[in-house]
């Protein structure tokens, strides 16, 4: 059997506000955009990498409402594609741990 493995961590900085919705069963969410800069190794030699996903957190009313624009968080959870109103997609970290980090 091939193992599926799907995990991303990932920390950065909350680029805009988070949108957040409470969806008619009562269960809450917050959507935001995480911004990720880092120095990463590749090949034994230093490289700059970067880039800004959307995060999803559902069912975490109490951690996910004290997320503000300029928060810079650790997430972690698990990526999937999502297809946008024009018809484009675009990955989407669904996270399930958040973690607040020192400003």
């Amino acid at each position: 059997m091939i193992q599926k493995n799907n995990r991303l961590v990932l920390s950065g900085l909350v680029t805009k506000t988070p949108i957040k919705k409470m969806s008619p069963s009562g269960i809450s969410h917050c959507q935001f955009y995480l911004e990720h800069v880092s120095e990463q190794f590749e090949a034994g030699f230093p490289r700059q990498a970067w880039c800004t996903l959307p995060v999803i957190v559902s069912g975490q009313q109490d951690l996910s409402y004290s997320i503000k624009k300029g928060s810079k968080v650790l997430v972690s959870g698990f990526i999937s594609t999502h297809t946008k109103r024009d018809k484009t997609s675009q990955l989407v970290l669904h996270a399930d741990q958040i973690k607040l980090l020192g400003e």
